[in-house]
């Protein structure tokens, strides 16, 4: 071949070379032999899914992110117990090229109980946290959409829930599943949907609020709820069922003397739309 030709076969091979190398693929598998895992995630911006694993201790770290434009770290301390897991896409637009995005599959051991922050400033991200020990759960998401749903009850009493969405959509499912005695719901500007369907919904205390969009939020019917509501002058719009009746301050279910599943709502409604509903 000579080399004329020899240059025109690179020219036509470098541009395919140079595609499937932008995206890279990584696996990690961490055995927890500690009785906590602490994971704190960090990521400016793309798509993540937490689930169960399939192994009572194996904690599974699938990513796939452009190489030029990510830098991954991923560290594990056995001796602490503790998973760092940082991407950093200073370059990237979720808008732009959102095809191209990194994504990260999160795979959860149900032995260890389960401390976990996440700080996303932009993207998509989709937690099913059923059936796994979490005794803390943070999520920060600057922008995005963001599911957060427990299929099933948590196998523990969490400490705190704490979810904070500056920008976007918010789907809060299965609350009743996961076992906290006390959370924090902040949804900036967008819409929030929060249901309280669930097992093992006791006592459960939830602050709510929204600045500036929509809020739905579901109670069981045979939960007994109370209802304190903070509307942004006459720019707040609230709808309650015929089921609540208002007493003083607040509002009370019509059963909220009869059972022992207590759920207090402290709501904060900015400029929009809040809507209750019994199901």
């Amino acid at each position: 071949m000579s080399v004329k030709s020899l240059s025109i076969v690179l020219l036509v091979m470098l541009p395919c070379v140079s595609l499937f190398a932008r995206m890279v693929e990584q696996e990690e598998t961490y055995r927890i032999r500690n009785k906590s895992l602490s994971i704190d995630l960090e990521m400016d911006g793309g798509r993540i899914i937490v689930m169960q694993s399939q192994d009572k201790y194996d904690c599974n770290v699938t990513m796939s992110y452009p190489r030029e434009k990510c830098t991954v770290d991923i560290k594990y301390n056995k001796q602490r117990g503790q998973l760092d897991i940082s991407i950093d896409n200073e370059e990237w637009d979720f808008n732009d090229d959102n095809e191209k995005a990194p994504q990260v599959v999160l795979e959860l051991p149900f032995g260890p109980d389960i401390s976990l922050s996440s700080h996303i400033k932009a993207g998509e991200t989709n937690f099913d946290l059923g059936d796994l020990r979490i005794v803390d759960f943070e999520l920060r998401n600057w922008a995005g959409e963001a599911s957060v749903t427990f299929t099933e009850p948590n196998r523990t009493i969490m400490r705190t829930f704490d979810v904070n969405v500056k920008i976007g959509e918010v789907e809060l499912l299965n609350l009743g599943n996961a076992r906290f005695e006390e959370a924090d719901i902040n949804s900036g500007i967008g819409e929030l949907k929060v249901d309280f369907h669930g097992k093992h919904l006791k006592k459960t205390v939830a602050r709510i609020d929204l600045d500036i969009g929509e809020t739905t939020i579901i109670v069981p019917e045979n939960v007994a709820t109370k209802l304190k509501v903070s509307k942004f002058l006459f720019l707040s719009d609230v709808v309650y069922p015929r089921w609540f009746e208002k007493r003083g301050k607040y509002y009370y279910s019509e059963n909220y003397d009869k059972s022992d599943k207590k759920l207090s709502l402290i709501i904060s409604s900015g400029i929009g739309e809040l809507r209750v509903k019994v199901e």
